[in-house]
């Protein structure tokens, strides 16, 4: 699977994405409910860390299931990845949410992780006439199309990790960050905030459903 893609079939409806769910199945279900979301036509878009923390992590794996579901890979699906092949990771795994993981029979947890290694770090999706980029953690470049080509340079483990695991954009102190040309808006979650954050044309959406029920779904076509 490619480290980033690009949205290639039709959005019919409208085009919401959703901070880290975090195994908060229950709770996305009741918020996609109350905002009349479509199954039928609307696509929505998480911005990674399905599992982890919460209890219904199954549930959540099985929404890449489904048409209306896509997400990238967040450091909790990295996790699980790289958990089997490294005991450090393995580890840390565990010591953030992810025991749930390694009680599961081998085949279950390869199986997983094969599934999580084939989500992209980036994604791309023009709807209604706007670009929007999503990952999980970080863009360190202050242009959309560099930022993708990033990927193909031979420190392509570095990029990944970077988007994945990096938080300094939202940091205002760090000047060298500025708006993202090439996209109109980039989407992450990662770090939680008590209410979705925006710099620049950056939106940060991880309201800690895991941790106060608040989970953020955003109808991008308000913005």
């Amino acid at each position: 699977m490619a480290m980033v893609k690009v949205w290639d079939k039709e959005i019919t409806g409208k085009l919401y994405t959703v901070g880290d769910i975090h195994g908060c199945y229950n709770l996305l279900m009741s918020r996609l409910k109350v905002i009349g979301f479509d199954f039928e036509n609307d696509l929505l878009i998480a911005v990674g860390d399905l599992v982890d923390r919460g209890t219904q992590n199954i549930e959540c794996i099985e929404l890449l299931s489904k048409p209306w579901f896509t997400s990238v890979r967040g450091n909790h699906e990295d996790l699980c990845i790289w958990g089997l092949k490294d005991r450090a990771a393995m580890k840390c795994h565990m010591e953030n949410g992810g025991e749930w993981f390694y009680e599961l029979s081998v085949e279950d947890q390869f199986q997983i992780a094969k599934t999580f290694s084939e989500l992209p770090v980036a994604l791309e999706v023009t709807h209604r006439g706007k670009k929007f980029g999503f990952v999980h953690g970080h863009i360190e470049e202050n242009d959309w199309e560099k930022f993708k080509l990033s990927f193909d340079l031979p420190s392509i483990r570095d990029a990944g990790q970077l988007a994945m695991w990096g938080r300094d954009r939202l940091d205002e102190e760090k000047k060298q960050y500025t708006n993202v040309s090439g996209v109109d808006a980039v989407i992450m979650g990662h770090t939680v905030t008590q209410k979705p954050c925006k710099r620049d044309n950056c939106y940060w959406i991880d309201t800690g459903a895991v941790h106060w029920g608040t989970m953020t779904i955003l109808d991008l076509s308000l913005i």
